[in-house]
């Protein structure tokens, strides 16, 4: 429990890391130490005094500092913003003028008429402090993730406009107020509590189900002002499908509301310094608007992604070392007038989990397969899990390469399974020569099994239909040593993979197997005895498995790009 003290005209707020209730709680001590430290640096006076040892911090506050302190916290700006609509005026935003703007589009001169308001936004130069922001995008992030979540209803900025209008914030006078006499209560050996707002707390609610009010002790509810200072925001992208004038399909993205990530740290020292350098290190590249670093794919990457972040290794024992313990996402989108949470997740750091993804975040992935990988590495899952629900909610060109159907904005799912199955042969190599082998391997042998069966039936089939073998042309190269499909070899092995890849998504139980069987297994494949054992007794046992294995080869295989197609995805990833 915190502790309040009274020293003179000072309050002494004193806090331990490992009592406070929740990560949001102590997101929010180190959010304000990063705060005071922001203010020092800005040489901003007079603020509170904090003295931190470990998971314990003391907190010196006046009522002048306490003032100061949530002057800067909620200080903003009137700033003009151009709307395409015409809006509803408020107190927070006021009409000013109409402008018309000129551009080009394609050689073609457009003109648009742009309704310009006057608006409220938070100045958030504790952000730029922290992530060296001289662009001002991530403070721009910052602002419109206050304005989509937390503060998404116009009546929850009250404490924005009294600074927009040069007026301090009515939060210094009441905490002093009210921590004040929730120190004499403590002397008395009782707790003043007050309830808690949605637009500090995620998910705070009035009353519980059970008509439980939701309350907290003073002391704790000042530092859920703080907490989003120490989270990284994400922007999660939705990905749509649509059909262009020559009927190919075409892929766009558009915006999914806000992740945020909310550290749980366990040594304020070490989490304070790690951020600063974690804010000061991401990439600054842009993405239209955004920063680059702060779009995902997923919400759960929000979370690994700071993770990765705050890895640091000890030298001395070669063990991870974080200075969190764990992270809670919040997928939070404004819908009409509500704010709605669509997931939250709590992960906890993992060292086999961060190394993997490390090796894996920087590459150009196909966003499929990203979602596949993430979420079956973070839930501890094989790789290829829950592959055919994704095969059933996306078009067969997405997986199976056909150069005009197969959009062409993002990279071929089947590139990235293909590297996959080649990391997996690779390592399982290095292992049988350490003699590391387990049984958790199986998993991966029988991938490569499978993989070897399809490879062999797609080779087999496409050198039928074309009538050309593939020795015929192999040893034809260009300067870089890739070889020259013949269009007619190509033409049919892409037949023979989507016939493979259809017939194999319409069947099920004995209707696979009879498939897989009969049709797959109907030319040649001179396995070794084991390797007949083990894809027989998997068939019979988890012909799902079979089933997910056998169509990611076949997108893996369905791969023959030119060779400058593949120079420019080699160039993007």
């Amino acid at each position: 429990m915190s502790r309040i003290t009274h020293k003179g005209d000072t309050l002494i707020l004193e806090y331990d890391l490992f009592s406070l209730p929740t990560a949001q709680h102590k997101a929010g001590l180190a959010g304000l130490l990063l705060h005071l430290d922001s203010l020092r640096q800005r040489r901003v006076s007079p603020i509170p005094r904090a003295t931190v040892t470990g998971a314990q911090a003391e907190i010196e506050i006046t009522q002048d500092s306490l003032q100061a302190l949530f002057d800067d916290l909620y200080d903003a700006e009137w700033q003009e913003v151009g709307r395409k609509k015409k809006l509803e005026e408020r107190e927070d935003r006021k009409f000013k003028r109409i402008e018309i703007k000129k551009f080009e589009i394609n050689g073609k001169k457009k003109t648009e008429k742009r309704f310009v308001y006057d608006e409220i936004t938070s100045k958030g130069r504790f952000i730029k402090d922290l992530f060296e922001d001289d662009r001002g995008l991530w403070v721009k992030l910052w602002r419109d993730m206050l304005w989509s979540t937390l503060r998404g209803i116009p009546q929850t900025r009250g404490v924005y406009k009294e600074r927009a209008l040069q007026q301090p914030s009515s939060l210094g006078e009441y905490f002093w107020k009210i921590l004040t006499k929730a120190g004499s209560f403590q002397a008395k050996g009782k707790i003043l509590s007050e309830a808690i707002s949605s637009s500090i707390f995620l998910g705070a609610e009035d009353k519980s189900s059970e008509r439980v009010p939701f309350r907290g002790a003073i002391a704790e509810n000042l530092l859920l002002h703080f907490w989003p200072i120490s989270s990284l925001i994400f922007v999660p992208r939705i990905y749509k499908l649509e059909k262009n004038r020559e009927r190919n399909l075409k892929l766009t993205w558009q915006e999914k509301g806000y992740v945020l990530a909310i550290p749980v740290p366990f040594n304020l020292n070490d989490f304070c310094q790690d951020f600063k350098e974690v804010a000061k290190s991401l990439d600054p590249a842009i993405s239209g608007f955004r920063p680059r670093a702060a779009l995902i794919d997923l919400a759960e990457e929000g979370g690994i992604e700071y993770l990765h972040h705050f890895v640091r290794q000890k030298i001395k024992d070669t063990e991870m070392s974080l200075s969190l313990a764990a992270v809670e996402i919040y997928h939070l989108e404004k819908t009409g007038n509500r704010i709605c949470q669509l997931g939250a997740e709590r992960l906890i750091p993992r060292e086999d989990i961060l190394k993997d993804y490390g090796k894996f975040r920087d590459r150009n992935a196909n966003f499929l397969y990203k979602s596949l990988y993430l979420r079956n590495l973070l839930y501890g899952n094989s790789w290829h899990q829950d592959a055919e629900n994704i095969f059933s909610c996306w078009p067969w060109p997405f997986f199976i390469y056909y150069r005009d159907k197969t959009p062409k904005e993002i990279r071929f799912f089947g590139r990235d399974v293909r590297k996959k199955l080649n990391d997996i042969a690779s390592d399982l190599q290095l292992k049988k020569e350490e003699g590391l082998m387990s049984d958790r391997d199986q998993d991966n042998q029988l991938a490569l099994r499978i993989n070897r069966i399809i490879k062999e039936y797609v080779n087999r089939r496409t050198e039928e239909k074309s009538k050309i073998k593939f020795k015929d042309f192999s040893q034809s190269k260009d300067d870089k040593g890739r070889i020259r499909y013949p269009e007619e070899y190509r033409k049919n092995r892409k037949r023979v993979c989507t016939d493979a890849f259809l017939d194999m998504h319409g069947r099920r139980d004995q209707a696979f197997i009879e498939y897989f069987t009969g049709t797959i297994c109907s030319v040649p494949q001179f396995l070794p005895e084991a390797d007949f054992l083990m894809i027989s007794q998997a068939l019979a046992t988890d012909w799902s498995k079979i089933k997910a294995l056998s169509m990611l080869a076949l997108s893996a295989h369905s791969y023959l790009m030119d060779a400058i197609e593949e120079e420019k995805e080699d160039k993007e990833s």
